[in-house]
């Protein structure tokens, strides 16, 4: 194999690997915070957006402060702009067995894990520093 074929086979496949970013969609940097329709804070679990738009999903971890920073390629990047649908996932599992000893404080209710049940949506602005709050609606007590 030629020196030159060998070197245009290299830069195909580094170019492969590495992505020239050209065809990313352009993303602006997302964070919030998760609260609680009575002003407390979501402690704990993960919030993802969907764009109406693309196919993408940003997503981020909700910090025991209920804040959270949005990522599509990084962790960090940000979200694409326009409407998304939202989720909250939260998993805690507490069957007594184990002592905790972090607050997870007040469970987010099932259905803010499903985008077909969730009913959360948000904009993320083009060009702007986007710091959004998802506030959960609390079940009203009976």
């Amino acid at each position: 194999m030629s020196n030159v074929l060998r070197f245009s086979v290299c830069l195909c496949a580094l170019l492969f690997v590495s992505g020239c970013g050209s065809d990313q969609i352009p993303v602006w940097p997302t964070s919030g915070v998760v609260v609680f329709s009575d002003g407390s804070k979501v402690k704990t679990g993960n919030i993802e957006f969907e764009s109406l738009d693309h196919e993408l999903t940003a997503s981020g971890r909700i910090r025991p402060d209920g804040s959270f920073v949005l990522g599509t390629y990084t962790p960090d990047d940000g979200a694409v702009a326009g409407i998304h649908n939202v989720i909250v996932v939260q998993m805690v599992i507490n069957d007594g067995t184990i002592n905790h000893t972090m607050d997870h404080g007040k469970p987010v209710p099932p259905m803010y894990a499903s985008y077909e049940t969730s009913g959360l949506a948000a904009m993320v602005t083009k060009g702007k520093s986007n710091n959004l709050t998802v506030t959960i609606e609390l079940p009203k007590k009976r």
